[in-house]
């Protein structure tokens, strides 16, 4: 039979609940005349339920509007459909039928938050309405959209029962870890561990809540253990090291170290955590090859041939992402670029080495106190004719600065009080060009033993005041990195 005939048929039951809600005759008629061309095209169960809606003294507005999204969407008729079901919406307001059928919908006309959002309300209604999978895509979905309460409900569901999915209970864990909400974290984790008492990953992760949670011999057993059931486990190993020095167990740093060396692979952040390690025994001759040999990994080979000396790192784990963001400035002419807090130079030295290649390029360097080991690696780099060093009270210097005079500016200042990174990023950002670089450096680092040490509070003071005037090319929670750009 003609679909068209079919389509007909809808059309004139639409208009008769429309027009005539109240006339049982027209509708009666409408829809007994759709039941009979249903059940002409062997759709019998449908035709059934159209000739008992005909029988019905009064017309029930929502389930005509359900059928006839159903009809629609058999039509493949997507616009139509979504257009009933959100009018048996407002008469059958709590219906898990029509919210998982306007989830189905919204996936064809590809509104996927639409979709979610439908999907998720289907699921409160009745939360058997889909399986462990079902909750776990929809989670995913949830936490991409930054919808992370719902994406935890849909966590904890895809976690349980017999078709617990693990990744779900990993996703949740990570999540409550990022809200520093600990206690549940560790709930999820031993949870995990009381099925699979030898699963590396879990003890891991388990390792890692101990450690925010500065219980420190815990979190060392926990990475043992990961390390005795997953000896290349490498994070594991990174993290026991990362304990010891916090620890102060500067042997056992060491040691671990050269085990990872041997037993596992060479990591740039091996011979970081080792540098460290051999500076505090005081070998700084050792340290110094360890740190260039970390550079050298992360691709900055200039480090080991020009021998810089480096007793401290905070920088070479975040070569890789200037090399992208940076990647405008490298040779231009006559870019300028201003650091303050430059400590022994090696972000400097990287800069000389890597962006400012070009001889008119300049590097101002700002600091309350020069390290010994400064010139003598800027004179290294052989370029130290480009570079200015300014020593003294930093606020002070700043404020002698020419505006909008830098396009590149790296804030990494040793002092990290809330009001002295506020007044530090407000000074700087009037000295900065447009279409310039910031590097606000600390952004999300906090000292747990002093609530005032929380740069990241007085960054975001000054940046709300200039909302309009800036905007985010990176940020990493991992790095404590944040990069904005002047507009």
């Amino acid at each position: 039979m003609d679909s068209s005939y079919l389509i007909q048929a809808i059309a004139q039951c639409e208009q008769a609940v429309e027009n005539k809600p109240n006339n049982s005759e027209t509708w009666q008629e409408a829809f007994t005349d759709l039941g009979n061309l249903l059940q002409g095209m062997g759709q019998f169960d449908r035709a059934i339920v159209w000739h008992s809606l005909a029988l019905e003294s009064e017309v029930n507005l929502g389930e005509v509007y359900c059928q006839l999204g159903e009809l629609y969407m058999m039509e493949k008729n997507w616009s139509a459909a979504l257009s009933s079901f959100e009018h048996a919406l407002e008469h059958i307001p709590n219906s898990a039928k029509i919210y998982s059928s306007l989830a189905q919908i919204n996936g064809q006309l590809q509104n996927k938050a639409a979709e979610m959002d439908s999907w998720y309300k289907a699921t409160e209604i009745n939360p058997n309405l889909v399986n462990n999978t079902g909750y776990y895509k929809l989670a995913k979905a949830l936490e991409q959209r930054g919808e992370i309460e719902k994406a935890i409900f849909c966590y904890q569901k895809a976690g349980e029962g017999q078709g617990a999915i693990g990744s779900a209970l990993y996703d949740l864990g990570e999540i409550y870890q990022r809200q520093r909400r600990l206690e549940e974290a560790e709930r999820i984790y031993q949870k995990i561990l009381e099925v699979q008492p030898t699963e590396a990953r879990a003890q891991y992760k388990l390792g890692n809540v101990y450690l925010q949670k500065r219980l420190f011999e815990n979190a060392i057993d926990c990475f043992r253990r990961t390390i005795k059931n997953a000896p290349d486990f490498p994070w594991a190993y990174r993290d026991l090291v990362k304990t010891f020095l916090i620890l102060g167990k500067w042997d056992e740093a060491i040691s671990t170290c050269y085990a990872i060396l041997n037993l596992v692979d060479e990591y740039p952040w091996v011979y970081s955590h080792l540098g460290n390690a051999l500076r505090e025994k005081g070998k700084l001759a050792e340290a110094a090859v360890n740190f260039q040999k970390t550079c050298a990994y992360r691709g900055w080979q200039e480090c080991v041939d020009h021998d810089y000396f480096f007793t401290l790192d905070i920088f070479s784990h975040r070569i890789e992402i200037w090399q992208k963001q940076l990647e405008s400035l490298i040779g231009m002419e006559n870019i300028n670029a201003l650091e303050v807090g430059f400590y022994q130079g090696m972000s400097a030295c990287w800069l000389l080495d890597t962006v400012l290649t070009n001889k008119t390029a300049q590097l101002t360097c700002i600091d309350d106190n020069y390290n010994p080991k400064l010139k003598e690696n800027i004179t290294k780099t052989g370029s130290q004719f480009q570079v200015n060093l300014l020593n003294g009270d930093t606020h002070e210097l700043l404020g002698g600065c020419e505006a909008n005079s830098f396009d590149l500016i790296n804030l990494q200042d040793r002092c990290k009080l809330i009001d002295h990174v506020e007044q530090t990023t407000k000074l700087a950002w009037k000295l900065l060009k447009p279409k310039g670089f910031m590097i606000l450096n600390y952004y999300g680092w906090r000292n747990p033993g002093n609530a005032q040490e929380n740069p990241k509070i007085g960054i975001d003071r000054f940046l709300n005041s200039i909302k309009d005037q800036w905007q985010t090319t990176y940020q990493s929670p991992q790095t404590f990195q944040l990069i904005i750009r002047k507009v």
